[in-house]
């Protein structure tokens, strides 16, 4: 690749030189020649070559900027399947079912790229990213800490989560001014337990967003507050961190019921 290409900040470009963990990275997405795998912002083909090596059945290599996919199309020809665009804008069911995705996702779009990701989650087995270290305990983070938040719940309600390794800012050029870490998301198959998926996305945004604030107070302003105190007291007195993504799935579908009651 083109050493001499000057990383652009518009990009959040920090480019991986450190081979340990490219080597680390690519092992974790257990890749098969069987597999398609799609490679979120390759940059100088940090972890390309690694992938190439292993021959997957499609390799799709989606990166924005123009300088860099001369250089990958010098480098790998055929080999890769690139794609010119923003991975905000490219729909993942037309690249094949089961993907396997990795890559080091550009800082000022992470929490983006996951939620694309999670809402495309039907056709991904598994996504394996480098992102900031505070973005990736927030991910992993549990009930009743202060990470915990529609970060964490949205991506444990869809995939088994695996926080993997850490990665210092001086393995990357140029260094950034915060520390990395590489997470491994294994997407169910369908979302188990909930019965209308876009009121329990609604609910975990909208409770978040007051997250100091009981249920009963944060639920008043998302839905019709005659359904809130129909609803038992204990729950009401409840924070949202305090309730596991499970407890969201059952007050989702309890809600649910209110509401094709009332529609009834």
């Amino acid at each position: 690749m083109n050493s001499n290409i000057r990383p652009l900040k518009k990009f959040s470009q920090n480019f991986l030189v450190n081979p340990h963990f490219k080597q680390k990275i690519v092992d974790a997405l257990k890749i098969s020649e069987e597999d398609v795998v799609v490679e979120i912002g390759p940059g100088l083909g940090a972890l390309t070559q690694l992938v190439v090596d292993l021959n997957p059945a499609e390799y799709y290599v989606i990166e924005i900027d123009e300088r860099l996919v001369t250089d990958l199309k010098n480098q790998f020809g055929e080999r890769i399947k690139l794609i010119n665009r923003d991975i905000l804008e490219i729909d993942f069911k037309t690249l094949g079912t089961k993907l396997k995705i990795l890559g080091n996702l550009p800082y000022h779009i992470t929490s983006p790229i996951i939620f694309k990701l999670i809402d495309q989650f039907e056709y991904i087995d598994q996504a394996v990213i480098m992102i900031q270290k505070e973005v990736a305990k927030r991910i992993t983070a549990q009930i009743r800490h202060k990470d915990y938040g529609i970060l964490s719940v949205v991506s444990q309600a869809y995939a088994h989560i695996e926080y993997l390794f850490e990665v210092g800012r001086g393995n990357f050029y140029p260094v950034p001014d915060v520390d990395s870490a590489v997470v491994s998301y294994t997407f169910y198959r369908s979302l188990v337990g909930v019965e209308d998926e876009l009121l329990f996305r609604k609910l975990i945004r909208g409770t978040f967003n007051y997250r100091r604030k009981m249920l009963r107070n944060s639920l008043g302003r998302i839905i019709d507050k005659s359904i809130v105190y129909s609803m038992p007291a204990q729950i009401l007195e409840q924070r949202p961190e305090e309730l596991s993504v499970e407890e969201f799935k059952t007050l989702a579908n309890n809600i649910n019921q209110f509401l094709r009651r009332g529609n009834a």
